[in-house]
């Protein structure tokens, strides 16, 4: 075919066959597809390349190479690789180990070398720096320069050879002796060990922690000594142990040690002193009672019953007998009681000794919140929900009182009184004193004056009777001696008996009517038109005409 040097130009695209090659309208470049997306070449199907390819980047789901060369390789998903050579190392395949801190080789790769903790047989980083889980099996020396070879558990099985150690730390029971004697041959004059059990131990010296035999001919024994325990210097038992002196750690006999001085623990007795006087010193060598704890901070004497009833008696007879009190708990179950047997009081003294300051209170205490419930000053006033009651009794809440109350002085009462209070019949001496509110009676009886300031409203009912303890019911006011006032208004008329009504102004929309029996004299004013009627008027004479 001819060569052809010609430019073509094509602005729509270009396409040979249907997917084979298409050039699109955007210059995007398909090859084994006719829709060529996103990149500038788009290829569908095998790729060979002979030359060299340059690329900024690469990024393929499935790559196959004979030989892969980068500087760096990031890869975020799996590397999968039959054999694995780094540097100058010989290739390696079958790896299943690996740590963040790799394994170190020197020496043309003889030995191997790591700061990492090493676990094996484990899923989590050991505190150590080698932890095996499981079995070891080795067949030739294990050298530990420096630190101790420790077994939480198991054995040490040495099914021949030497165990050579410095010192022995543990106990060795002449019954663990499964092959082989001890005979007296193989025990020096002095035997010092943690701990001897056998039957006889026969020595001058005996220094071991614990000694546990049934017969023992020391001169000196210094440990725990365990057994029945004969004459000594300080020690008194059955006839089967023969010392000169004592020095053990602990001393546990079957029989009776009798100390005929005093037995002492810790430091010149620091510890603990029972003293041939009868006193017991706790913390302290010099106890000046029967029994003493002290300590320099934080004491406690504990008296506990894992069930049942926890006591202590206190008194002039034995067995919490009749002249004793108790302290006790779990009588009823999470209750403390305080009893005394006997018939006397129970007295709870505050500030019983010479000391100075201020005196506290008695107070009771509720633990869950320490809100102080009661409180009982040294100067006898209590206080219910009241810290600091300023009365005898001062209680910060309502009170409910079944039975009958005496109030030998004043009753000063802050707010309002409900309620329905009962009186008796008649209440002398007693003067009623309100400056505000309404005061209802159902009958008062006045014996003397009654004195009604000058700006006092007085409201009276509908019938009122002064003087006399019988009114009438179609008068408003009955007054039995007389009435005068400045100014009187009444709607349902004034009824005097006797006397007469003085006033500078008098009105009555009904009239008057003045008389004794049936006889009356009635003065009527009728509003039109305006006029007063009398019945009779007699002027200047006392005899009464009709006009």
């Amino acid at each position: 075919m001819a060569n052809i040097r010609k430019s073509f130009n094509f602005r729509t695209g270009l396409q040979v066959d249907n997917d084979n090659f298409v050039v699109n309208a955007n210059g995007l470049v398909g090859i084994g597809t006719s829709i060529p997306q996103n990149y500038l070449l788009n290829v569908h199907g095998d790729s060979r390349i002979t030359g060299l390819v340059t690329t900024s980047e690469l990024y393929a789901e499935t790559a196959n190479a004979l030989i892969l060369g980068a500087t760096n390789a990031n890869v975020s998903g799996i590397l999968t690789a039959t054999q694995l050579q780094i540097g100058a190392s010989p290739a390696v395949n079958n790896l299943i180990g690996y740590a963040y801190t790799a394994w170190i080789t020197l020496d043309a790769g003889v030995g191997l070398h790591t700061l990492s903790r090493i676990g094996i047989g484990t899923d989590s980083t050991p505190s150590e720096q080698l932890r095996v889980i499981g079995d070891v099996a080795i067949t030739d020396d294990v050298s530990i320069e420096t630190g101790n070879l420790t077994l939480s558990s198991g054995d040490i099985n040495a099914p021949s050879g030497i165990i050579t150690a410095v010192s022995f730390d543990g106990n060795l029971n002449a019954s663990d002796l499964t092959v082989g004697t001890v005979d007296n041959a193989r025990l020096p004059v002095a035997i010092s060990v943690t701990s001897i059990t056998a039957s006889t131990v026969g020595t001058t010296t005996v220094t071991a922690t614990t000694v546990n035999a049934t017969d023992v001919n020391a001169t000196t024994v210094t440990g725990d000594l365990i057994g029945n325990a004969d004459t000594a210097s300080n020690l008194v038992g059955d006839p089967s142990i023969t010392v000169t002196s004592v020095g053990t750690t602990n001393l546990n006999a079957s029989g009776i040690v009798t100390a005929l001085i005093e037995l002492n623990v810790g430091t010149d007795g620091t510890a603990l002193t029972l003293l041939n006087s009868g006193r017991l010193g706790i913390g302290t060598a010099l106890p000046t009672s029967e029994i003493q704890v002290r300590k320099s901070s934080g004491s406690l004497a504990e008296v506990v019953s894992d069930s049942g009833e926890a006591r202590i008696s206190i008194g002039n007879s034995v067995g919490a007998g009749n002249s004793s009190a108790l302290l006790r708990f779990g009588n009823s179950d999470g209750v403390l009681d305080i009893v005394n047997n006997d018939v006397g009081d129970v007295n709870t003294i505050l500030h019983g000794g010479t000391g100075t300051g201020s005196t506290g209170n008695f107070k009771w205490i509720y633990g869950q919140t320490n809100a102080e419930m009661m409180t009982l000053t040294y100067d006898g006033n209590l206080g219910i929900a009241n810290t600091i009651p300023s009365q005898k009794l001062s209680v910060g809440g309502g009170v409910t009182v079944t039975g009958n109350v005496h109030v030998d002085s004043d009753l000063i009462v802050d707010g309002n009184i409900t309620g329905t209070i009962t009186y008796p019949s008649v209440i002398s001496g007693t003067n009623l004193n309100n400056t505000s509110g309404i005061t209802t009676l159902d009958q008062l009886t006045v014996t003397t004056n009654v004195d009604f300031g000058d700006t006092t409203l007085v409201a009276l009912g509908n019938t009122v009777a002064i003087g006399t303890a019988s009114g009438f019911a179609d008068h408003g006011l009955t007054v039995q001696n007389g009435l005068r006032a400045n100014s009187i208004t009444v709607v349902d008329g004034i009824d005097v008996n006797a006397g007469y009504v003085t006033s500078f102004s008098t009105r009555s929309n009904g009239g008057f009517s003045s008389g004794v029996g049936t006889e009356f004299v009635r003065i009527t004013y009728a509003s039109s038109p305006h006029r007063v009627i009398f019945d009779v008027v007699g002027i200047g004479s006392t005899s009464l005409l009709l006009l």
